[in-house]
């Protein structure tokens, strides 16, 4: 048994509660501030030597850079006074093992297997092995998606040869993406018949034997039966060879292959569910009739020591009298589904296999399930899957530069997801895809006619597709026109350097550079500068003006003629020039601080002035990136003041100053406002209002005898302005009159 961890192992987490306990791992139900619930998986220091926790920790740490829906998230991992930990998202829909017993149908059993894959596809494009897929390794959230998690870090853990261990591994060789594939597979046959492949090693310690002969399976899967072949192959190259495939596999079965409308239990058998069974066999009697229509319903179960899946003893009845009131007593214990949810569930699925279906018809025929069974585990997991493949297809659109595709999915995606966090993101991000796009063909226009070899027209060319990659970073067209425009400004570089023309040799080394610093020939044309002779005499000139044009505040204005630009013209020949790195990191901190201090004093125009020639200049993209944020901050938070100011106002206006609520009042809306901005002077002035208004209301409510309510009033206005002593004076008096007058009725 693990020991457990102290009652705050780890700074800013609570510990609520033991989730799981394993023999060399314990799970913990945690707390955070900020992350909200979490769990923790501690491996106490006697349970394992150091090395085994560094592998454990060091898996859990690779493990953070896996960003997939299906992958759980991994926030932080490390080492303590009582052996490693790892901090993970907390799941609240259970494992496998538990979803299983409670009953899957089988077409979430299909749906999270294809999540799994899908998961596993990411890992293994990222070079990351699981190789430790376990029931107990299987989540689902609170939509009923499947995710996967301990990532390399429970392999650490585990005995050499585990009980899912693929044959390879299993012979000494190396493992590889087709090994969690096997697993997966295992996992897979688990699900489908509540057993396990094959059977366990004598010891009951290492792998299980049996492993090349084709696992058996009941009647009613024999539409899974070949990808069970391909999952469990004894050969790696007969086997599945990529989770995508497993994914795409199990999507055409869905897609192509009428599947069995039944649900899998490994859970015991309620009494509730025997008697229905007992009931519909003495319904139905085994009055089938072949030349009637008839429905099939499936029950099954498992023996509660897990013996045997629901369906591997399943019963089927046929009936040709009355089939809707069986349905229904079949429905009332849980044992079928009603058929009008049935009805409306074969409707969402298959609006769901229409590429071209409306998002809003598919979300509405969820929602007609949902509302028929609120705990549809498919149904809400479908409705989350929907704004997830829309999401995806206005990013693919995007990738593909079909702007207006991409706009088109997003205007779906608004109208029927109004509240989704990501709307505000996407159209923004689709806004930049729209100015890079009119940049492009602003700049393609520019440069037509042979005008790139024009050196004003090539500067600008170089800031639009600059900007082009700040709004939409790696856009192909950029990248390869500043690829264009380096390689012939270095070929002129190097053509002026063998001329003899040393300064023009620079300026276009210069050009080159800022179009691409690592333009394919840079390093040959820079041998060729520097063959050139005078190259220091040149570069000291250089340097000697930059300093110059510091000392006048020439930092990066004007455009031609500033500091910035001579240090860069030198750093695009030498990039190694240390008078002219420092010079460079001078400027940065110089345009750095005047920025800030323009957004001190409020001066938003002089700070978007600096900001344009920062990134005109090319002196830093970091800078550049750096200076953007500071000011789209500055920018939300001046429109927070103005909105906050302007809905005081209006709250006052309405008389609500200090209530309905501590949050929906006046005052409240100003304290925020001048959080953001203390000298915020019309915040100042409607806080000064509210309390004359206050200190009004009070006058007049104890001048007509409500004293009690005037005192109350006068306090409300003294919490706003503390300071003015007359309403203090007066309150004091108040007091004292009421305490008066109440001591008098004694």
């Amino acid at each position: 048994m693990t020991r457990q961890l102290r009652t705050e192992p780890l700074a800013g987490y609570r510990l609520a509660r033991p989730l799981a306990r394993g023999e060399r791992a314990t799970v913990y139900l945690a707390h955070h501030a900020l992350r909200g619930t979490v769990a923790i998986k501690a491996v106490a220091a006697t349970a394992v030597d150091a090395a085994v926790r560094a592998r454990f920790v060091d898996a859990a740490q690779r493990a953070r850079a896996l960003d997939h829906p299906n992958i759980v998230r991994v926030y932080e991992a490390g080492h303590n006074d009582d052996g490693a930990y790892v901090v993970m998202e907390y799941l609240r829909g259970g494992d496998l093992e538990r979803n299983l017993a409670a009953g899957l149908h089988i077409q979430s059993v299909l749906k999270a297997t294809e999540q799994l894959a899908l998961a596993l596809d990411h890992a293994h494009g990222k070079g990351a092995l699981h190789l430790g897929i376990t029931p107990g390794n299987i989540l689902f959230n609170a939509q009923g998606a499947a995710l996967l998690t301990d990532f390399g870090s429970s392999a650490a853990l585990r005995p050499a040869v585990p009980a899912n261990a693929s044959p390879e591994q299993v012979a000494g060789s190396a493992p590889d993406a087709r090994s969690d594939v096997y697993a997966l597979g295992l996992i897979f046959y688990r699900m489908l018949t509540g057993r396990e492949p094959f059977p366990q090693a004598s010891d009951g310690d290492g792998a299980p034997d049996g492993r090349g002969s084709e696992p058996p399976l009941a009647l009613q899967w024999a539409p899974f039966r070949e990808i069970v072949r391909s999952f469990l192959a004894e050969a790696p190259a007969a086997r599945f060879q990529s989770a995508a495939e497993v994914a795409r596999a199990l999507a055409d079965v869905r897609a192509r292959t009428r599947v069995p409308d039944v649900a899998i239990k490994t859970g015991a058998v309620s009494v509730p569910e025997i008697d229905a069974a007992d009931l519909a066999a003495d319904v139905l009697g085994g009055q089938a009739s072949a030349g009637r229509r008839h429905r099939r319903w499936v029950l099954a179960w498992a023996v509660p020591a897990g013996l045997a899946a629901v369906m591997a003893g399943a019963v089927a009845w046929q009936a040709h009298r009355n089939p809707a009131a069986i349905e229904r007593a079949l429905a009332a214990v849980g044992l079928a589904e009603h058929p009008d949810l049935v009805v409306a569930w074969q409707s969402a699925e298959q609006l769901r296999d229409d590429p071209d279906q409306r998002l809003a018809a598919l979300v509405e025929a969820y929602r007609q399930v949902l509302a028929l069974a609120p705990d549809h585990a498919p149904a809400a997991a479908g409705l989350a899957e929907a704004a997830l493949r829309w999401k995806a297809m206005v990013r693919t659109a995007l990738a593909e530069g079909d702007v207006p595709g991409a706009a088109t999915r997003l205007g779906e995606l608004g109208s029927v997801f109004p509240d989704d966090a990501e709307l505000g993101t996407l159209f923004e991000v689709i806004n930049d895809h729209r100015q890079a796009q009119r940049l492009l063909a602003d700049t393609a226009a520019l440069l037509a006619g042979g005008r790139r070899a024009h050196a004003p027209a090539a500067d600008l060319a170089i800031d639009n597709y600059r900007e082009v990659l700040r709004l939409v970073p790696e856009n192909a067209e950029a990248l390869a026109a500043l690829d264009a425009i380096a390689a012939h400004y270095g070929a002129a570089a190097a053509a002026a350097a063998r001329a003899g023309d040393l300064q023009t040799a620079m300026e276009n080394m210069e050009r080159a550079t800022a179009a691409n610093p690592a333009f394919a020939d840079a390093e040959a044309v820079r041998v060729t500068l520097s063959e050139a002779e005078a190259l220091q005499a040149q570069i000291n000139t250089l340097l000697s003006e930059a300093a110059d044009l510091r000392e006048r505040g020439a930092l990066i204005d004007p455009p031609g003629d500033n500091a910035a630009e001579r240090y860069r013209r030198v750093l695009a020949t030498k990039p190694d020039d240390a008078v002219a790195v420092q010079g460079l990191a001078e400027v940065v901190t110089q345009v750095r601080a005047d920025f800030a201090a323009m957004l001190a004093d409020g001066d938003l125009e002089a700070a978007r002035a600096l900001l344009a020639r920062a990134g005109a200049s090319g002196i830093s993209e970091e800078l550049v990136v750096e200076l953007n944020a500071r000011y789209d901050g500055e920018i939300e938070r001046v429109e927070t003041v103005t909105r906050l100011v302007a809905e005081a106002e209006a709250l006052c206006a309405e008389g609500y100053i200090t209530g309905p609520s501590l949050e929906e009042n006046c005052v409240a809306r100003l304290r925020e406002a001048q959080r953001l901005d203390p000298d915020n002077a019309d915040a100042a002035r409607l806080l000064s209002v509210s309390a004359t208004r206050l200190e009004t209301v009070a006058r007049e409510a104890f001048a007509i005898g409500m004293k009690a309510e005037g005192l109350r009033y006068l306090d409300l206005a003294l919490t706003i302005t503390p300071g003015i002593s007359r309403w203090r004076e007066r309150r004091d008096r108040w007091q004292a009159e009421i305490d008066q007058e109440a001591a008098a009725e004694q």
